[in-house]
């Protein structure tokens, strides 16, 4: 039996089977010190974590100003109507199915988790005086950063400028790498840089593996917790008996492929989101979570740039970078993973369609569903015994004691349990999908390398679980989104170009002005007129414009 063929090596060359073994040698040697010496990895990470959000935290903040404002030019400038994949291409998938992949692919479990741990660790450990909304009441203002932090501007600064880079230089100009390092071809050369564009791949594949396998160990940790406090049951076993049965479901996914295997999970899970959140929403504190949605909502739309730059410099204390710039960072490390995924379910659309996707839907799908958790737990009669099962034994205590003394709880207990496993499965399908695309170079690349992928992925998320130093890991993705700030700006060159360039050879129309023209006033040597045409612009030998 060739051991490459069942790893689905057969066909990488030496590049892209050092990428597969180094990826997986890394994360596997960093759970060892973990299990070896957890102090260790305690220390090193955590100091890591507070150097990077002390000394980088303002930089998270101006680059996602940057990013949002490229996205928002790029979906309502001209360039918005360029369709991935050329002007012929079909949608592979049909509406309904392309936004649930979009949006499950997007969030995971953290609109449960941190829909209840954020909004209730910042009323209890509110912002410096003074507030950076004057005359807000601490409760609506705490829902406020949440829809700040996961609805707008999270999605629109971080996923979309991935997506349109991997939508533009892969799928519209053909770059025959299917890599992430292929976005700095507009920079570099890869035969003259080969070793920075494999660097590249293998500190995404490390972060993506990193951030995601941390993930699905904080979802596995509340799936136990629940499943003890609600339940009463044998949480440890059970959780792995659940992995097994969903690690057995997700082999299936994997052998079914993209169209029917992650487009059915993320349809169900959009199901019983969706049931979860109306059963919650009539028999939770149906008329508090209403006033107070509509109270923070307020507050975060009409101070949204406040908001989005809250420093906090002379409070001598580092709340925002803490929570904004965390959440920043964390956006950096899933973006190339769910923005390279999202490219390639929406080949067919135009990137206008794309941010409708991406962002819009999501935004408003995240806003609602924030918007009845955080009423629920921020609610008077549930806040203090949530509060006290999160300052004794951290959110997943908090989210089961909020289902226990609900209303109908086991129902819902079931719901959310539910939902939670079509996260997961969602995540490691599309997870998979592009790990193992990135890795080969291939666009639909094959069964046995995504099994193993997956593999990997549901055991560091296990093996996270029982870490001692199992906190210290959900630092590892914020440490290594920092370098990549400085991919995102190539990101943001490249896309700009390779769109510009594409307008001009496939949809610019003969009489249309150029986007942007830089052009000088000269002096004719005979007569003081222009000596240009009669528009006064300077002009090349064929009589065009010089523009961008």
């Amino acid at each position: 039996m060739d051991p490459w063929h069942v790893l689905g090596l057969d066909e990488a060359d030496w590049g892209e089977t050092g990428l597969f073994f180094v990826t997986i040698g890394v994360l596997v040697a960093l759970v060892t010190v973990g299990l070896v010496n957890p102090t260790l990895l305690t220390s090193t990470l955590n100091g890591a974590y507070d150097w990077v959000l002390h000394n980088f935290g303002w930089w998270f903040m101006l680059l996602g100003g940057v990013m949002i404002v490229f996205g928002l030019f790029m979906t309502f400038s001209r360039y918005g109507k360029i369709r991935i994949g050329g002007e012929d291409a079909e949608p592979e998938f049909g509406l309904y199915s392309w936004i649930a992949m979009v949006f499950t692919v997007g969030f995971g479990s953290s609109i449960v988790v941190w829909g209840v741990g954020e909004p209730v660790q910042i009323v209890n450990n509110p912002p410096p005086q003074p507030f950076p909304v004057g005359g807000a009441a601490l409760k609506p203002l705490a829902l406020a950063f949440m829809f700040l932090h996961e609805s707008f501007p999270g999605m629109a600064m971080w996923y979309i400028p991935v997506t349109l880079s991997f939508a533009l230089m892969i799928y519209t100009q053909s770059v025959s790498e299917y890599k992430l390092s292929s976005m700095l071809d507009v920079v570099f050369d890869r035969e003259e840089h080969g070793w920075l564009y494999w660097l590249v791949d293998l500190s995404a594949l490390v972060a993506m593996v990193g951030g995601i396998a941390t993930s699905l160990g904080f979802t596995a940790q509340q799936l136990a917790t629940i499943l003890d406090t609600v339940y009463g049951l044998q949480a440890t076993a059970l959780t792995y008996g659940l992995f097994a049965l969903i690690g057995l479901v997700f082999l299936g996914d994997v052998w079914l492929g993209l169209r029917s295997g992650i487009q059915n999970a993320a349809r169900l899970t959009m199901v019983f989101m969706a049931l979860a959140a109306a059963m919650l929403l009539v028999v939770g504190p149906t008329l508090f979570t209403l006033n107070l949605t509509l109270d923070a909502t307020g507050i975060w739309l009409n101070n949204l740039p406040r908001l989005m730059f809250y420093a906090a410099p002379t409070s001598g204390g580092s709340w925002p970078q803490q929570w904004t710039s965390f959440w920043w960072a964390w956006w950096v490390a899933w973006g190339l993973f769910v923005g390279s995924f999202v490219a390639r379910v929406s080949k067919g659309r135009t990137i206008r369609e794309t941010f409708v996707a991406l962002v819009v839907v999501p935004s408003g799908l995240v806003w609602a569903q924030h918007g009845i958790i955080g009423g629920w737990v921020l609610s008077p009669e549930y806040f203090g015994p949530v509060s006290d099962a999160l300052a004794a034994n951290d959110i997943p205590a908090a989210v089961a004691t909020a289902i226990s003394i609900t209303p109908y709880g086991n129902v819902l207990g079931v719901l959310l349990v539910l939902v939670m496993v079509g996260y997961i499965l969602t995540t490691l399908d599309s997870a998979v999908f592009m790990l193992s695309a990135i890795t080969l170079g291939d666009e639909n690349p094959n069964a046995r390398n995504r099994a193993w992928w997956g593999v990997l992925l549901a055991f560091l998320g296990v093996m996270t679980l029982r870490l001692p130093a199992f906190d210290a890991m959900q630092s590892f993705s914020p440490v290594m989104a920092l370098p990549f700030t400085l991919y995102f700006l190539v990101l943001v060159y490249g896309s700009y170009i390779t769109a510009r360039d594409y307008y001009r050879e496939e949809l610019a129309t003969p009489d249309e002005e150029p986007f942007f023209t830089f052009s000088t006033r000269t002096e004719s040597t005979t007569g003081g007129e222009p000596a240009s045409g009669g528009d006064g612009y300077t002009t090349d030998g064929a009589g065009t414009e010089n523009d961008d």
